[in-house]
């Protein structure tokens, strides 16, 4: 289910976010080995990790949680929030 643009923002700026984090708000923008961290719409972090896997058209990925939790499945009816750990600079992917 996707958020309303104003919840969103809203929620974003109550959310105590780091700074080298940013919102990835369509998940086609995701990319394979990218740094996640995953927050529900209450604002808890529910986990993070890295990105496995991913649908072209943005309707699912997997991402292979931090800790040893293993791998696991979202999708966009899960209720979470991605954010990306951001890159520095313009670093080639390796």
């Amino acid at each position: 289910m996707a958020i309303p643009n104003h919840q969103t923002a809203s929620l974003l700026s109550s959310l105590p976010r780091h700074a080298q984090l940013e919102p990835v708000l369509n998940w086609t923008k995701l990319a394979r080995k990218d740094d996640l961290e995953l927050v529900h719409r209450n604002g808890k972090t529910l986990t993070s990790g890295r990105v496995d896997m991913l649908a072209l058209d943005g309707s699912v990925f997997w991402l292979i949680q931090d800790n040893g939790k293993g791998r696991a499945l979202f999708l966009p009816d899960d209720d979470v929030m991605v954010f990306r750990h951001k890159r520095a600079g313009n670093r080639p992917k390796s």
